[in-house]
């Protein structure tokens, strides 16, 4: 999502290109800052919890902050939004490769890491904007990537639930 962000600002927002790359690129310095201590945090606490907590954040906020963007489309606005995307996506990301590098033995853990990271990345994350773009057309809503972040972040938590459930994962 924050790969489509700029292009949201943009065509939705009527906000300028440079401003809005200007805060997708602190959104993604946030991330290099945050990702190391999420994964640090996350070795204390469990993947699993700060795993769920960023869902469960994802879930209840993402409407909210597109209304509110929506609502307000200022610079100072997009930036917050984007930036609070990226702080919940640092959490998720910080814990996520170590959760990841535990669901598979040994001897299988590169090759089932790597292609079940890429396969939902391309099908979640690469075609992002495509589904964005598609839910405000369908809708009319420029509230729709919110719909998006939420229906992924709910995907996420359900699954999260089953590891920890059904397949006894218990890292956190």
């Amino acid at each position: 999502m924050l790969v489509y962000m700029p292009t949201y600002a943009t065509r939705e927002l009527g906000l300028s290109p440079t401003a809005s790359f200007v805060a997708a690129a602190l959104a993604a310095a946030l991330q290099t800052v945050v990702v190391p201590f999420a994964g640090i945090f996350a070795d204390k606490v469990g993947q699993t919890r700060i795993m769920m907590g960023a869902a469960l954040l994802f879930i209840s906020t993402a409407y909210p902050v597109f209304a509110r963007l929506q609502a307000h489309p200022s610079l100072s606005t997009f930036v917050l939004t984007v930036c609070w995307i990226g702080l919940l996506k640092s959490c998720y990301s910080g814990a996520l490769p170590s959760l990841m590098a535990s669901l598979f033995p040994t001897r299988t853990r590169v090759t089932g890491l790597s292609l079940s990271y890429n396969v939902s990345v391309l099908i979640f994350g690469g075609f992002a904007p495509f589904y964005a773009t598609l839910l405000i057309g369908l809708t009319g809503s420029k509230l729709a990537p919110s719909y998006y972040v939420t229906a992924t972040a709910a995907i996420s938590l359900a699954t999260l639930v089953l590891l920890r459930r059904r397949f006894r994962v218990r890292v956190g």
